[in-house]
């Protein structure tokens, strides 16, 4: 009884489920697969299809139309590398796409596959959202066009058949209202998300020609038709508002007929009741959807007007030819050379490297042309007319680097000292047997290893192997062992194994 109870017991709940909020969706992860080009190509065949047969696809004529969708490529190896079999067995997982065992007519349906596949609702539907984000199909239909006047009319005439007792006309005229209105609440909405993303972030071309668009758009289909029209929807929103149930009930009797059931007549008859409250939110009162969304576009034409003068003005860029002849200027005050190169420095943060990095060597015999005597240094056109423009914003502050410098040199000190130490302990093994060298550290090895390679570019009448150091301040001499022998040196990363021989370090 104890195992049963545990079998049987629920899930713990999750918090967040408990909210009712939206979690994932299943079906469109295979939008967002790894392998998204795979699935899609997978589930454009399947939609494809439903336009031939209600029936399903074959796994067989999955296969032969994948092939014939890439035979511009290698499509056998492509087909190969897409595994069809573990993709469909995804996408039925996911929940994109359903899939049944057809029925086998013959011994050798038996021995072949047959699965037959077919998009779930939900997969479709999201392939055919999937496929109009692509495409940008803009307004998505030119009904939107004549909506407001589309609608005044309708309305209108639904109104008349429905005093004429003419139910079956006004069915016809109401369905028509409805259809309208969806297409009214989709343009709408992406009118709003196109004027949302244009005008977010800087200006550039392609923003301004987007919210352009959208604008025109806008007068071209209720520019003037909302006001012409709204009036005459208004008038008639009341009489629709204070039909009775029974009226629409008999509008839902001549829509799905008398031998529906009684739940579908009523789920009808509420759905045809409540177009009324969609108008009224659209065209009535003080502020209604359609004003809103007029206030909306008003208001985007001087982002407009700003962003095209910004663009017109400096080309798209914030000049800052300002702040660079004040720099010339504060240079060129400047009481000496050493002090202009400081201004310099301050106002571009252009110190050197050395303050980031390890410390460098100083160079004795640089070059020393002062740049007041230097000679001119040509410069382009186009960096004559841009280079004191820069994208957006205020010129950067210069940045604090005073941290940064403090640690280099902590680590520079550092390194000075381990490099000291491992030099120490390398003079203290010269003139000894590679063999009965005892381990070394990561420094020690890696100064030995340079060491070694220093030697190997000379060598002298007795045969053994001679150099000197970068800095000058050793020579290394290498003899081979006599007979030749290996050694062995155990290192931090491992064992190094060579030939044996005495190494010679010497200031």
């Amino acid at each position: 009884m104890t195992l049963m109870t545990a079998q049987t017991a629920a899930p713990p709940l999750d918090p967040w489920g408990m909210l009712g909020l939206p979690a994932q969706i299943p079906p469109a992860t295979f939008l967002t697969s790894p392998n998204a080009a795979h699935y899609r190509l997978i589930v454009r065949i399947l939609a494809d299809q439903q336009t031939h047969s209600l029936t399903g696809v074959s796994h067989d004529d999955v296969v032969r139309l994948v092939r014939e969708q890439l035979r511009d490529h290698d499509a056998a190896d492509l087909v190969e590398s897409m595994n069809i079999d573990d993709r469909l067995s995804q996408l039925v997982a996911w929940g994109t796409c359903e899939a049944w065992q057809d029925k086998a007519e013959t011994e050798a349906d038996f021995l072949r596959n047959r699965s037959r596949y077919q998009l779930t609702e939900a997969g479709a539907y999201l392939n055919d959202v999937a496929q109009r984000i692509e495409a940008e199909l803009g307004l998505g239909s030119t009904a939107a066009l004549m909506a407001p006047g589309v609608l005044a009319d309708l309305v209108e005439a639904t109104v008349d058949a429905i005093q004429q007792g003419d139910m079956a006309r006004a069915n016809t005229t109401y369905a028509q209202v409805e259809n309208t209105l969806d297409v009214m609440a989709q343009t709408a909405s992406a009118w709003q998300s196109k004027l949302a993303a244009a005008l977010g972030g800087p200006p550039d071309e392609a923003k301004v020609t987007r919210l352009m668009e959208t604008i025109l758009a806008y007068v071209d289909a209720w520019g003037s038709g909302v006001d012409a029209y709204s009036a005459r929807i208004t008038a008639v929103v009341p009489i629709l508002e204070a039909l009775p149930e029974q009226t629409w009930r008999r509008v839902a009797l001549a829509r799905v007929g008398s031998s529906a059931p009684d739940h579908t007549i009523d789920e009808v008859t509420d759905e045809l009741s409540g177009v009324s409250a969609t108008l009224r939110r659209w065209f009535c009162g003080v502020a209604p959807q359609a004003v809103r969304l007029r206030r909306q576009m008003r208001d985007a034409i001087a982002p407009v007007l700003r962003s095209h003068r910004t663009l017109l003005a400096v080309g798209g860029t914030l000049s800052r030819k300002a702040d660079l002849v004040r720099l010339a200027h504060a240079i060129e005050a400047a009481p000496d050379q050493d002090e202009a190169w400081m201004i310099w420095a301050r106002a571009t943060s252009l110190y050197a490297a050395r303050h980031l990095t390890r410390q460098a060597p100083e160079i004795d015999s640089g070059l020393r042309t002062s740049m007041w005597e230097a000679p001119p240094v040509p410069i382009s056109a186009r960096l004559r007319a841009q280079g004191h423009r820069s994208l957006s914003g205020r010129a950067a502050r210069m940045p604090d680097l005073s941290k940064a410098r403090l640690a280099a040199r902590a680590e520079a000190a550092r390194d000075r000292v381990e490099q000291a130490r491992a030099e120490e302990n390398l003079v203290r093994r010269s003139g000894t047997s590679l063999s009965a060298w005892e381990p070394l550290d990561a420094t020690q090895t890696e100064l030995f290893l340079d060491f070694l390679s220093l030697a190997r570019e000379g060598r002298d009448p007795s045969g053994a192997l001679t150099g000197r150091s970068t800095d000058g301040r050793w020579t290394i001499r290498f003899t081979p062992a006599d007979p030749p022998s290996t050694a062995v040196i155990r290192t931090p990363d491992g064992r190094l194994a060579l030939t044996d021989g005495v190494m010679e370090i010497e200031p």
